[in-house]
């Protein structure tokens, strides 16, 4: 075939084919193939094909779209020398310039201004006694092994993931059906409520209606034995019109009462907060998709081990014209969408956008003390007053809105939150509880009572094993496993009046010192500092919280000032 292509080449046509028509070419003529006839084992073009269709009709004619069987074809090039990008071809040449085997077409078309083209002939003699190609079916056979093994990895990967889509399918229903036992209760208690209301008005009614009745039948009663006392004289008249008269007040004054209520009726008003908390509520959870890769730089990773090292400061003022006070920034969390939620004790909760300017507000009652992240949208306020009032104000963000949507109460004060799985971890200044999401409580965790604030904020680890809490008055870190046993206490120059802790989804923890205007990190298993990060000269005046943001490679820090401190790391 390839004769074929070089006799066309000779003659100067302008345009090289991949197949040519057979009858033309025996006429001189370069004319693209359409057809390729199985039995005659030759290729004809559009005007060729219906004069041999005439004559043979019984022959298997396959067109273009079959081209892939014009190859299979006898008398067609073996397979393994065949070229790919033209099938009729036989690759004949390598281009050292390209270092790729060629056909005469991909010469002609692609690499004729290539000066180190060589005969295939030319080039593989001795290939027999190349070490490399004796090596070669090892070789492959190795790579096979591989990548049966990776199939074989991939199928149980594959396995995995539909087991672990069964499990977090069970866990979607079971939440589902918790949402409907709760909803269930709530219009039970709901159905309750109407039933007692409509109960006690329905018993109002009878007695108004009893007392009608018993009324009318006095008047009845009275006025007939007066009727029948008429000829009876002067005296039983006179005693019978001083009873209806007393009758007649008695009832005036009961239908005076009585026309004080013109209706008993009951309205309903539900609570737009619950549509529109649900409607908020994309889904049930947030999914988080990784992949695991066999090495991946430290850099990137940013390891549990690795001490983060500052690049730079900058300050973000967060008070509002209608502040009443400076700002005193006690609590902040991140939300999924880069969002900011910050504690001003003296003024309100905040919610900034992903530049820092505030977007929105809410009022809570005095005293808030640290702002905790549910999960999606929503976060939980720290409210007590020192007095009666210890409780946690739950909000969500509906709309760009802060919106309060419920609340828990403590008997016990309430000054840090924690959210892990289905608890939440309540500090209360000497002490650490652990309560469901709905507010039973589970147990008492921890109790310190050496000092009154030996139990301040609190943080856990992302797998909820490792607990780390501020003792403010002893000025340490206490780390504790998650059934309360204390694994270490951390002291430090650097750590006078640690108030605010964070740890990271990657195990990183970070400490605020209200006394040393410090911030510092400490190692995962908060025995050791790591590093100080940042000092008053850098910006830190009196911080009361912090967290890190995966987003922007930061801390962001806040104390009593107007601005947030955002620290550059890396």
């Amino acid at each position: 075939m390839a004769s074929k292509f070089e006799s066309s080449i000779q003659r100067g046509c302008d345009f090289i084919h991949d197949f040519v028509c057979s009858p033309c070419e025996e006429d001189g003529l370069n004319t693209e193939a359409q057809y390729f006839c199985n039995q005659c084992t030759k290729y004809y073009c559009v005007n060729c094909v219906p004069v041999h269709n005439k004559l043979f009709k019984r022959h298997s004619v396959l067109d273009r779209t079959d081209k892939t069987k014009w190859a299979a074809a006898p008398g067609m090039v073996d397979v393994l020398e065949r070229c790919e990008r033209h099938p009729g071809e036989a690759l004949k040449l390598v281009c050292g310039d390209h270092d790729q085997l060629c056909c005469h077409v991909c010469v002609a078309m692609d690499h004729r201004q290539c000066s180190a083209i060589q005969h295939i002939p030319d080039v593989a003699k001795g290939i027999r006694k190349d070490p490399e190609f004796r090596q070669l079916p090892q070789r492959v056979a190795v790579l096979r092994v591989q990548i049966e093994d990776m199939k074989n990895d991939r199928k149980k990967n594959s396995s995995s993931l539909r087991k672990t889509r069964t499990a977090i399918l069970d866990e979607i229903k079971a939440i589902r059906r918790k949402i409907n036992d709760i909803l269930d209760q709530m219009e039970k208690t709901t159905v309750q409520e109407l039933d007692g209301l409509v109960a006690a008005q329905e018993l109002s009614i009878k007695k108004d209606m009893e007392s009608c009745t018993q009324m009318d039948d006095e008047l009845k009663n009275i006025i007939d034995d007066i009727q029948s006392k008429d000829s009876s004289g002067e005296p039983p008249l006179y005693i019978g019109f001083r009873k209806c008269e007393e009758i007649i007040k008695q009832a005036k004054e009961i239908l005076q009462n009585m026309s004080n209520v013109v209706k008993y009726n009951i309205t309903f008003r539900k609570h737009n907060g619950i549509e529109d908390y649900l409607s908020s509520m994309k889904s049930f959870g947030d999914f988080n998709q990784s992949n695991v890769f066999g090495v991946q730089p430290i850099a990137s990773l940013n390891p549990r081990d690795h001490v983060f090292a500052t690049e730079g400061y900058k300050e973000y003022n967060v008070r509002m014209s209608s502040d009443k006070s400076s700002c005193n920034i006690q609590g902040m969390c991140e939300l999924p969408g880069g969002e900011i939620v910050i504690l001003d004790r003296n003024n309100k909760v905040k919610l900034l956008d992903q530049e820092y300017r505030v977007v929105d507000h809410c009022d809570v009652p005095k005293y808030q003390h640290d702002v905790c992240h549910m999960g999606g949208n929503e976060v939980a306020v720290c409210v007590d007053n020192y007095d009666n009032r210890h409780e946690l104000h739950f909000m969500n963000i509906i709309k760009g809105k802060l919106v309060t949507t419920r609340k828990l109460s403590f008997t016990h004060r309430c000054y840090s939150a924690a959210h892990h799985g289905n608890n939440l971890y309540i500090s209360s200044g000497t002490a650490l509880y652990v309560y469901t999401t709905t507010g039973q409580l589970v147990k008492k965790l921890y109790e310190d009572k050496s000092g009154g604030n030996t139990v301040r904020n609190i943080a856990i680890s992302n797998d909820g094993k490792t607990i780390y809490i501020t003792n403010f008055s002893n000025n340490q870190i206490i780390t504790l496993d998650n059934l309360g046993n204390k694994l270490a206490t951390f002291t430090d120059p650097d750590l006078r009046g640690p108030y605010g802790v964070h740890s990271t989804t990657a195990g990183h923890v970070f400490v605020c010192c209200l006394h040393s205007d410090t911030v510092l990190q400490v190692d995962k298993d908060g025995m050791t500092k790591l590093a100080t990060l940042a000092r008053i000269q850098d910006g830190v005046y009196s911080p009361q919280d912090l967290y890190f943001s995966s987003r922007t490679s930061s801390l962001v820090v806040g104390g009593r000032k107007d601005t947030l401190l955002v620290i550059s790391v890396r």
